[in-house]
């Protein structure tokens, strides 16, 4: 080995020493780089939780579709669905993923044969499990947790008459309890055959704002199809052969038992951010030309409430936007 050949390693030596420090150095200001907080960077906006409440009031119920046709033809599409009674019934059927168009169509078909079995017993005189079925098979078997929009029903116990609030499980079964008018149609139990028996919604929260409010909503809209009806009925009124045609009156007469509780039932309505109440007091009958003018009649009465709605959306948006 030559004398130049031992002076020349120590200067290769540090050169491959200044290469791998270089490429540390380029590492770590790479890393930094990386690692550089994005300060000006803004939170994503999130944006309310927008209720539905649909109240109980039978045939005049038909004005919950023209309320969310109303609602989805201006871009509003609730994120909940609380419904007590037909509000129950109509409010399944859109959560699980029906559109507007498809659920008026259904409800200007659907006969009273599809959801009416009549029996012989001493707690009432509609069975209640074609009403359950006809659930079910509509929402293609989904649970209720499974529906694209959340989806409450409600219920009270039997004997207690406690409100029931049914977010999970067969999603028929929590209809039949909430559409289960006391002495007409036979209470269910909830679980089936072994759990309590539970009765119409009606009785507890016809319009369920605050089950609404205790399941997270920031802005509830609340449907009271009773309102125009009830301001004007006499207290004395009671259940005819008339109100009693169809599957729609059996619905309604719980109703007209709920006019001695109009004033709690107007407290718990009146805390909703809006109220839309549909003019069906004039409809009585139930041919498919009076289910239009039921749909009219919501799809009316919410038209001039859009504006209200749109901006107590943005508000209730920028605030908590504020928070975060």
């Amino acid at each position: 080995m030559s004398d130049s050949t031992l002076y020349q390693r120590p200067h290769q030596g540090l050169s491959v020493l200044r290469t791998s420090l270089l490429a540390v150095v380029g590492l770590c200001l790479s890393a930094c780089n990386t690692l550089t907080p994005t300060s000006t960077a803004k939170p994503t906006i999130e944006a309310p939780s927008v209720a539905l409440v649909l109240g109980g009031g039978g045939a005049k119920g038909f004005a919950h579709v023209g309320v969310i046709k109303a609602l989805e033809d201006n871009g509003i599409k609730p994120t909940l669905i609380v419904g007590t009674s037909v509000g129950s019934l109509i409010g399944s059927l859109y959560a699980s993923g029906y559109t507007p168009v498809e659920l008026e169509q259904l409800a200007l078909t659907t006969t009273d044969s599809e959801l009416t079995d009549f029996t012989l017993s001493n707690q009432g005189f509609i069975e209640g499990l074609k009403l359950k079925h006809f659930v079910n098979e509509k929402v293609r078997g989904q649970v209720i947790e499974d529906f694209p929009i959340a989806f409450a029903a409600i219920a009270a116990e039997k004997h207690t008459r406690k409100k029931a609030v049914f977010t999970t499980g067969d999603a028929g079964l929590a209809v039949q309890a909430s559409c289960s008018v006391p002495n007409i149609f036979i209470a269910p139990r909830i679980p089936e055959k072994v759990g309590k028996k539970y009765i119409d919604g009606g009785v507890v929260s016809l319009v369920p704002v605050d089950s609404a409010r205790d399941l997270g909503a920031d802005i509830v809209i609340a449907v009271d199809v009773t309102s125009a009806q009830d301001s004007n009925a006499p207290e004395n009124k009671r259940i005819t052969l008339s109100s009693l045609a169809d599957f729609w009156g059996f619905l309604e007469t719980n109703v007209v038992s709920s006019t001695n509780r109009s004033s709690s039932v107007h407290r718990e309505r009146d805390r909703a951010d809006i109220v839309i109440t549909p003019n069906a007091a004039h409809v009585s009958s139930i041919d498919t030309r009076q289910r239009r003018s039921l749909i009219a009649a919501g799809a009316q009465a919410t038209t001039p409430q859009i504006t209200a709605i749109k901006q107590l959306i943005q508000d209730k948006s920028k605030r908590k936007y504020a928070t975060l």
